[in-house]
Formats: C-alpha cells, sequence, structure tokens
C-alpha cells in the first residue's frame, strides 16, 4: 500500500472511531511504543529506542489529557492515576535502559487494552450504538476520549499537535507507532 493511501486509511479509520475504539488504538499505540523501544535497546539502537520510548510518552500524556478534570468522579481519579504510574514508570525504565520498568508498563498497559476491547464489543463498533450505549452506560465526562481532529492528522502517519496536561506546549505523536 502506497504511503498516500496508507495515511488516508489511517485518517478514515481516526475519523470514523468512536471515542472508545481511539481509547483502544492510542493504548495499542503506546504497547507497539514500547515494544519497539525493547527491541531497540537489545540491538543497541539507541537514538531509535528514545524516539519510540518519547512516543509512547508522548501517547500516555495524550491519555492523560484527554481525562475530564471537571469531573470529580472516582472513575476519573482511577484512570488518571493508572496513566501517571506508566507515564512515571516509562520515564525510570527511560532514565537507566531498565527493561524490567517497561516491562512493568507494559502489563498495566496490556490489561487496560483488554478493558477497552472489552468495552468496545460490549458497546459495539458503529457510532450510533457507542452513542447509545455511552448514555445509558456511562456519564460523557467520564469517558477518557483522546482528542483526534483533522490539524492533528496532517504529517506523516498521523502525526500532529497534541494538547498535553496542563496546556504544556503542543507535541507531535503518531498513532501508527
Amino acid at each position: 500500500m502506497s504511503t498516500s493511501a496508507r495515511e488516508n486509511y489511517l485518517v478514515t479509520q481516526v475519523m470514523t472511531a468512536t471515542p472508545q475504539k481511539l481509547q483502544l488504538m492510542m493504548i495499542d499505540a503506546a504497547i507497539r511504543s514500547i515494544e519497539q523501544t525493547k527491541h531497540h535497546w537489545q540491538a543497541s539502537e539507541d537514538a531509535q529506542a528514545a524516539e519510540s520510548l518519547i512516543h509512547a510518552q508522548e501517547v500516555i500524556g495524550e491519555l492523560l489529557g484527554s481525562l475530564n478534570r471537571d469531573e470529580e468522579s472516582d472513575l476519573v481519579k482511577k484512570v488518571a492515576a493508572i496513566y501517571l504510574f506508566v507515564f512515571r514508570t516509562l520515564m525510570e525504565a527511560n532514565i537507566g535502559h531498565n527493561e524490567e520498568k517497561l516491562n512493568d508498563a507494559l502489563k498495566v498497559l496490556e490489561i487496560e487494552r483488554e478493558t477497552w476491547r472489552q468495552v468496545c464489543d460490549k458497546l459495539g463498533s458503529t457510532t450510533e450504538t457507542a452513542s447509545e450505549a455511552a448514555t445509558l452506560s456511562f456519564s460523557e465526562a467520564t469517558v477518557p476520549t483522546p482528542s483526534a481532529s483533522p490539524a492533528m492528522l496532517s504529517t506523516v502517519d498521523l502525526a500532529g499537535g497534541s494538547s498535553m496536561v496542563d496546556d504544556l506546549p503542543t507535541a507531535g505523536f503518531s498513532i501508527d507507532a
């Protein structure tokens, strides 16, 4: 598949995805980036390892930034704590090239991925079904949804601006790590 066709396909996937599917896609991207980091460390490719680890951190930062902080629910606090743990663990892994820390972050993200797969399965894959189910099952404020605008998807592999926690400057990241 040509780069342009691949990019168009990915843009369409993101733009038509339900909020829960976007969440799952983001978690998958973080997991892929962590796996790439491990591979690069084993091959002594430190520059590529750093890039993939930074990508994973940016994705987790986006997940954190997408939480509705106005909603003071226990669910939002618990989800934020999970993502903060993963982010902090990735930072610690980077400092000492600690593969055990990467594995700790992976374990948590794999559980998150399975949880969001179940949410996607339960709510269905169509936007209409998901909206109806979300209204019944979740308050809109408690379902973390990564933002995905056409501006974010403007460069190769869906790289673009990402608003990070507490209005930090925007950073580029790619769902397709």
